[in-house]
């Protein structure tokens, strides 16, 4: 194939590679037809102006807005009244307002984990397919590791082993952001100067070993003498730093597959044929074309990390007690459930619903995304 017909041939596939005006009128008409779709999106509307006017619909009273207000200490749940719309739960924590602002807490964990999981599968999966060899053996195999432990318990591990804190020297830090830098910078090497790229790849995996080592074994490394660091978490940060643990291997599978897929393609080979580099290549051809089922599995996973943080907040490793969580709502419910005929059926019935809506909502959002992103069903 001549130089000519190969650039002639990448003009072409840049002419229809993005979505035409006709195409969108089809998205737009294909989401019109489709009322579940429409309920989905209404549904995370209406989920998202309760979170952006919190303040207006439950102000808060203390310095803490996501801390619970509470009407006394006494243990037994109170119905509805005009006071408490809701009711309140055991300990008189205001339903309503933990329903309210515990809107915010499930925007805030479903977009940060998955925000997370998303960029480290990809990073990861991308690498893995794209490269192949000793590469992807090694990324695989660590991923085998992850899947090898339940996920929720693994969850529940982790939340449980991570401290509150960390404190470490920065000399280890810089290492391994050193070695990091090496191990991309080996990666987006051409591959015609293998030998430099495995000597970056090799060289930065050494200085993460050393960083892990250092951190294992201070009182034996002269790294350790360097100025501390602190980071302070929350409980609700090792839920978050767990489930992103735990979640990204499903994407890098993912990932990796497609990457597999499109770069088969000739208009792939037409691309390296030319000359461009494996940085133009991955993110400019192959990565446009592979991350529409990461972004369905996105939008679906959203529900699935609330629903998972939920369970964590009523079994009392999630949100701590007081803050504002739908788990942990239907948590102090666990003692009133099924008393006196269902009489306190609005401790857990209300924030049971709350969780349930939201997570349909995103369910129902993915269908609608599949039809959007997917260019197969755009141009059929």
């Amino acid at each position: 194939m001549s130089k000519l017909n190969v650039k002639q041939r990448l003009n072409e596939f840049k002419e229809g590679i993005g979505p035409t005006i006709k195409e969108s009128k089809f998205m737009i008409s294909r989401m019109k037809k489709s009322p579940l779709s429409i309920v989905g999106v209404a549904i995370l509307i209406f989920f998202t102006a309760m979170a952006i006017l919190a303040p207006v619909l439950a102000p808060p009273t203390g310095y803490d807005p996501y801390k619970i207000p509470r009407e006394g200490f006494k243990a037994e749940p109170q119905p509805p009244n005009e006071k408490h719309p809701f009711g309140t739960a055991q300990g008189q924590y205001d339903i309503y307002y933990g329903c309210i602002w515990g809107t915010r807490t499930a925007f805030r964990v479903g977009f940060m984990v998955v925000l997370s999981t998303v960029v480290i599968g990809i990073i990861v999966g991308v690498v893995s397919g794209y490269y192949g060899g000793i590469i992807d053996d090694i990324m695989m195999r660590f991923t085998d590791v992850i899947y090898a432990f339940p996920g929720l318990i693994l969850v529940m591990a982790l939340v449980v082993a991570v401290p509150v804190w960390f404190k470490f020297h920065i000399g280890p830090l810089l290492l391994i952001i050193a070695g990091l830098i090496g191990c991309f910078v080996g990666v987006l090497t051409p591959s015609r100067r293998s030998r430099l790229r495995l000597a970056l790849i090799f060289l930065g995996i050494g200085f993460v070993a050393i960083a892990i080592a250092t951190m294992v074994f201070p009182s034996q490394m002269y790294l350790t003498q360097g100025p501390l660091i602190r980071l302070v978490f929350t409980q609700l940060d090792k839920v978050m730093i767990a489930l992103a643990i735990v979640g990204w291997p499903t994407y890098s599978r993912v990932m990796r597959g497609e990457i597999l897929r499109v770069k088969q393609e000739d208009y792939v080979e037409s691309a390296k044929a030319v000359g461009c580099s494996d940085a133009r290549v991955i993110f400019k051809h192959i990565l446009p074309n592979s991350i529409y089922p990461v972004l369905i599995m996105a939008s679906l996973d959203i529900g699935a990390i609330v629903l998972t943080a939920a369970a964590l907040s009523f079994l009392g490793l999630g949100a701590p007690p007081g803050y504002a969580d739908w788990g942990q709502m239907i948590s102090f419910s666990r003692n009133w459930i099924g008393v006196q005929g269902n009489y306190y059926w609005f401790t857990w019935l209300i924030p049971g619903l709350f969780i349930f809506t939201f997570v349909l909502g995103w369910n129902l959002l993915g269908d609608a995304f599949r039809d959007v992103f997917d260019p197969t069903l755009r141009r059929r």
